[in-house]
């Protein structure tokens, strides 16, 4: 308990020294938040109805920070309540409290972890860098990130009433998080029927861990026809038990129709495609930041074992299928968004010109490194959740990222976290090692976005800065 304390009063120290730092530094609104502060602001004047046609989320984080300052407000009328700083600061009370959500959703998804190891384990998830440098701003990330979390505790607990409620305002600040209610409702789902009193142990067996049976084809499809039929034999009662996720989904659908799409406003820049290399963008970022927890030596001297014998025609050949089709997505999904190839302010835009705008090539020779890693990354999730549960998570990751025309990091950030907190939990050394990359990456982040500012010859009396 003191280990957990002390972390969390650590992680508070540095978070508000941060930001104390960047609203020295960065003063103005920047980026996103000329769009965000303003509405914000407009909200704590009581206007609730002029709405920035720009804006394409819903008010969410707006009527937060509002429920927050209107009593401040009430109570100390000298301060500005709603200025920047202040705004900035409902970031930093969802990273406070998703440093608790972390420490109570691995302590019940890993209760054999140690204590201590469990709260450092939560020290370092806070400090994720994509998720991390979005606590200083004005951004519906951290928010967003909170209550889907929050949400997905609330169902291990099987508080599926407040879990769905808690759900539903984790999409009113991204509509796209209509996604992980469908993900919370079906690992939900999963959890009730692995009850003795709902399946026999026939159906049982389809929950177990997949860990390393090989799943083919044609079991896969037996073992979804044997969950939807048992799914269907207790329909009743499973719509009784989760009727208030599926109000949270038909209140999504209502919305959709009333709105004639996804997003709210700006809707030119953000048309709904299907850019089904977001997957491999995803498989290859999860790779990168989970390095130290899912890559062991087995691995290494797997592949090194293959390259080096003649199996690796073996290997070439069965895998040809896939990489077939993953050239064909490729080469008539891929979608180059005219803000990735414009924007010079983020980290994406780098990783595109320097990588993939390289030769033309390039996108179809990383496939065998997106089969790889999508191979390590297979097996410590197998090791832990059954066929059916990775199949939700599969269906819910490619329900948020697929329709998105543009590659942006931060909606890699939720499915990164459920990948994360779901698959065989690192040692205290992997952990260490784990923060110090993420420190590094954090430290770096903000120095650039800090005191490496540049200038736009279209917009010479502005300062940009570099971010993710």
């Amino acid at each position: 308990m003191a280990t957990k304390l002390i972390l969390f009063l650590i992680h508070v120290a540095i978070i508000n020294f941060i930001a104390n730092l960047v609203n020295t530094v960065v003063p103005d609104p920047y980026m996103d938040e000329i769009f965000h502060i303003p509405q914000a602001q407009r909200y704590c004047e009581g206007n609730y109805h002029e709405w920035d046609p720009k804006l394409t989320t819903p008010p969410g984080l707006y009527i937060i920070s509002n429920l927050i300052i209107l009593p401040l407000s009430h109570l100390v009328h000298s301060v500005n309540f709603c200025s920047i700083e202040f705004l900035r600061a409902t970031n930093i009370l969802f990273s406070i409290g998703l440093y608790v959500v972390f420490w109570k959703v691995l302590a019940y998804l890993h209760p054999y972890q140690n204590k201590k190891t469990r709260a450092f384990n939560a020290f370092v998830l806070t400090s994720f860098p994509v998720n991390w440098f979005y606590n200083f701003l004005y951004y519906t990330d951290s928010g967003s990130t909170f209550f889907i979390l929050w949400s997905y505790l609330l169902a291990l607990k099987r508080e599926f009433w407040m879990s769905a409620m808690v759900s539903g305002v984790g999409v009113f600040f991204r509509q796209t998080n209509i996604g992980w209610v469908c993900f919370i409702l079906g690992v939900s789902v999963i959890d009730v029927l692995s009850d003795n009193n709902f399946s026999s142990k026939h159906f049982i067996g389809i929950l177990r861990p997949v860990k390393n049976k090989n799943i083919r084809f044609g079991i896969a499809i037996q073992e979804i026809f044997k969950f939807t039929l048992i799914a269907i034999r207790n329909l009743v009662e499973l719509m009784i038990i989760f009727f208030p996720y599926i109000l949270v989904i038909l209140s999504f659908i209502y919305f959709l129709i009333w709105n004639g799409g996804v997003v709210l406003g700006d809707k030119a820049n953000h048309i709904a495609v299907l850019h089904f290399p977001q997957i491999f963008y995803f498989i290859s970022f999860v790779f990168f930041f989970a390095i130290t927890v899912v890559l062991k030596f087995k691995h290494i001297k797997r592949i090194t074992y293959s390259i080096m014998s003649r199996q690796i025609t073996t290997t070439i050949m069965s895998l040809l299928p896939l990489m077939i089709l993953m050239a064909f997505l490729i080469h008539n999904y891929t979608h180059e968004h005219p803000f990735l190839l414009s924007d010079n302010r983020h980290y994406t835009f780098y990783i595109w010109k320097n990588i993939y705008r390289r030769h033309y090539t390039i996108k179809y020779i990383l496939i065998p490194c997106y089969i790889v890693a999508g191979w390590i990354l297979w097996h410590p999730l197998a090791s832990k959740q059954s066929f059916i549960w990775i199949m939700v998570y599969i269906t819910a990751t490619c329900i948020t990222l697929v329709p998105s025309p543009l590659l942006e990091f931060r909606y890699f950030i939720i499915p990164y976290y459920i990948y994360r907190l779901n698959v065989k939990q690192p040692s205290i050394e992997r952990l260490i090692i784990e923060f110090l990359i993420y420190a590094c990456i954090n430290y770096k982040t903000l120095y650039l976005f800090l005191w490496n500012g540049f200038i736009w010859e279209s917009e010479s009396d502005r300062i940009q800065r570099f971010m993710w």
